[in-house]
């Protein structure tokens, strides 16, 4: 009776295995395209940076001081005629820089440099032109090249970016379309470029310039890598 029994429990362990379902097969590979689409927006720039350097050289510190101090406020009260925000204004605290020159093996002391340095950003770019003409005929001597920038950068890339991913679609339907093949989804978009935009100066022709200072044109450029998924291969 008791091999009866085992002999009973082994068929049904025999039903049972030949019930299970079949295994799942091995989903078939998904064929994908991989490509790149770039696009870029050009624009006027409509802000600029102008910095620039109120010094003067001599030996005596305080008289150097107080005529640094007497430019920067007539500067001041410059911008603030022209409507600058003072929020836009950076005007840094006063360094002195001792002057050397060597001679017979020796460093001597020549003098003293004393400098402040201001940084004006400018909402209105064609107010720059006239305070920097301004800043040389009131005891300015060093200026560097203004640096234009665009207000509405943000939203020039949001344009470029969405071009991009256009022109990545539109290259992925043509590759498709040459090879038999659809796509028939996005698999994944990766975003390459950077928001910060590039800067292009384009130079404009003479005759058609107000002034002799031009920003030329900001190209805003996007990039991005796309892989799509196709259907009707073989």
């Amino acid at each position: 009776m008791r091999y009866l029994s085992s002999a009973f429990v082994g068929l049904c362990a025999l039903g049972l295995v030949g019930c299970q379902p079949p295994a799942t097969a091995t989903a078939a590979p998904q064929h994908t395209l991989s490509v790149s689409g770039s696009a870029s927006v050009e624009a006027v720039p409509d802000r600029v940076q102008l910095s620039l350097n109120v010094e003067r050289m001599g030996m005596d510190i305080p008289a150097l001081k107080s005529e640094v101090d007497g430019i920067t406020r007539t500067l001041l009260q410059q911008l603030s005629e022209l409507g600058v925000e003072e929020t836009k204004i950076q005007s840094h605290a006063i360094r002195v820089y001792p002057q050397h020159r060597y001679s017979d093996g020796e460093q001597k002391l020549i003098g003293y440099q004393v400098n402040r340095r201001m940084i004006i950003d400018f909402d209105d770019a064609n107010q720059h032109s006239g305070f920097l003409e301004f800043a040389l005929n009131n005891g300015v001597q060093r200026v560097d090249e203004p640096v234009y920038q665009l207000s509405n950068a943000d939203a020039l890339y949001q344009q470029a970016l969405t071009q991009a991913i256009a022109a990545a679609r539109s290259k992925a339907e043509q590759m498709a379309a040459a090879a038999g093949v659809e796509i028939s989804g996005v698999h994944s978009l990766q975003e390459n470029s950077q928001q910060a935009p590039m800067v292009r100066y384009r130079v404009a022709e003479a005759s058609m310039a107000d002034s002799v200072s031009l920003p030329g044109q900001q190209r805003v450029e996007a990039t991005v890598s796309m892989v799509f998924t196709l259907t009707g291969q073989n």
